[in-house]
């Protein structure tokens, strides 16, 4: 699959064409070459309606171009980092692999012989890769080899018959290690040994807000409203682009994930700190409300928040002699999950300050609330004792209206 410069040039300008090779249904080979076009993106359109007229078409392309097929298929759904962390892996770990064959060569055996590469520890320098990582690959193995079955005329997917991947050591997790925090009590020991004022606050922030890392490195003073306590989340920042600013510096911003923009409430004590953080910008020449929040004219830098970061965690361990789980940027958010969960916070309003659904809240912090529910019960079972004792619930509550009930509405 190609789109062609053509050496001679229409008077109108049209000089872009695809050309298809194919068999058809009873096995005769064509090649399609298509008339002129203007612009490079009108023959790649038309090329595309071309195959989607040819269902029963058999047609001959590299996995590598038809990775790029579904990409541009795809990408209008997906946002920017997606398609760029699709590239990423397809480019490192399946098209250095099946990059060159014909997609109609593709079989069970190769698949296999791809999947023992990728599971071999002296591939790659030695370097060995997540469970979690590998069955990503084969999900965009299978999606790739779909789209090809779609379009293509590619009779079957064998990566979908393939079994995923499966290491024979590798450690089953247990529930409480699926979801690493910390408790207040260990974040006041983290933030105790920061004495730069911009990480104080951006750690605090994390913790506090639940945010995630790129929506607190894109929000500016203009996203705050001090007098209301609110702070709006409505984009995030992403280095997985190709995309270069006019400073050199490689990022974007875009939409927040899946789109979920809120309005949140802050703490009042985080406030005092932002202001006293604004206030500490305000001081430099050129300052005003369009500058970043955490980092001034430039957002802080994710490889400058991780050298920080664990930087703070050897300092707890070297002035306290104690050892915190050394929590990536992200688990900051499940901190605060956690902390919202143990106080009995209802699932929606946890899902709503997070920007996640409730389905995905309850999937991804599943084995915590079992304690919470535990702690409910107990507030239960005290309210039936008294019932039995008093007749009623409705006069257990007249005898004791301070009885605290832990579900929150």
């Amino acid at each position: 699959m190609a789109i062609f410069k053509s050496k001679t040039v229409t008077k109108d300008g049209r000089k872009w064409y695809f050309s298809v090779c194919y068999v058809t249904a009873n096995g005769e080979r064509k090649r399609k070459r298509s008339k002129l076009y203007a612009m490079k993106q009108e023959a790649q359109e038309a090329e595309r309606q071309f195959l989607i007229g040819k269902p029963h078409a058999r047609i001959d392309i590299t996995f590598e171009d038809l990775h790029y097929q579904y990409l541009k298929h795809t990408k209008e759904n997906i946002k920017d980092s997606t398609v760029y962390t699709k590239i990423s892996r397809a480019k490192n770990h399946i098209s250095n692999y099946f990059g060159d064959m014909n997609i109609h060569d593709i079989n069970i055996t190769s698949v296999f012989s791809w999947k023992e590469m990728m599971n071999d520890k002296t591939h790659r320098g030695g370097k060995k890769y997540s469970l979690k990582y590998k069955r990503n690959l084969m999900i965009e193995l299978r999606a790739v080899l779909k789209y090809g079955t779609r379009f293509y005329g590619l009779k079957e997917n064998v990566a979908s018959i393939v079994n995923d991947f499966k290491d024979k050591d590798e450690k089953v997790v247990s529930d409480e290690e699926k979801i690493r925090y910390i408790t207040p009590k260990e974040y006041n020991l983290f933030a105790s040994v920061i004495e730069n004022i911009v990480f104080k606050v951006f750690f605090a922030f994390l913790y506090y807000m639940g945010v995630r890392k790129g929506e607190a490195q894109a929000l500016t003073w203009e996203d705050f409203n001090f007098e209301n306590n609110t702070v709006r989340i409505i984009k995030t920042i992403t280095n997985k682009t190709e995309e270069v600013n006019e400073s050199g510096f490689r990022f974007k911003i875009t939409n927040t994930k899946n789109r979920k923009n809120r309005t949140i409430k802050i703490p009042s004590a985080l406030k005092n700190m932002l202001l006293e953080l604004h206030k500490y910008y305000s001081e430099f020449e050129g300052f005003n409300n369009g500058w970043f929040a955490f980092g001034g004219d430039r957002h802080l830098a994710s490889q400058t928040i991780d050298n920080h970061k664990d930087h703070y965690f050897e300092l707890v361990k070297e002035m306290y002699g104690i050892n915190i789980n050394r929590i990536t940027n992200h688990e900051f958010r499940h901190s605060h999950a956690s902390y919202l969960i143990s106080k009995g916070v209802r699932i929606e309003l946890i899902a709503y300050r997070l920007g996640d659904t409730v389905e995905v809240v309850s999937s991804v912090y599943t084995h915590l609330f079992p304690e919470v529910e535990d702690e409910i019960m107990d507030e239960l079972d005290l309210i039936d004792n008294y019932c039995i004792s008093l007749g009623t619930k409705k006069e257990f509550l007249k005898a004791l209206p301070t009885t605290k009930i832990l579900v929150q509405t």
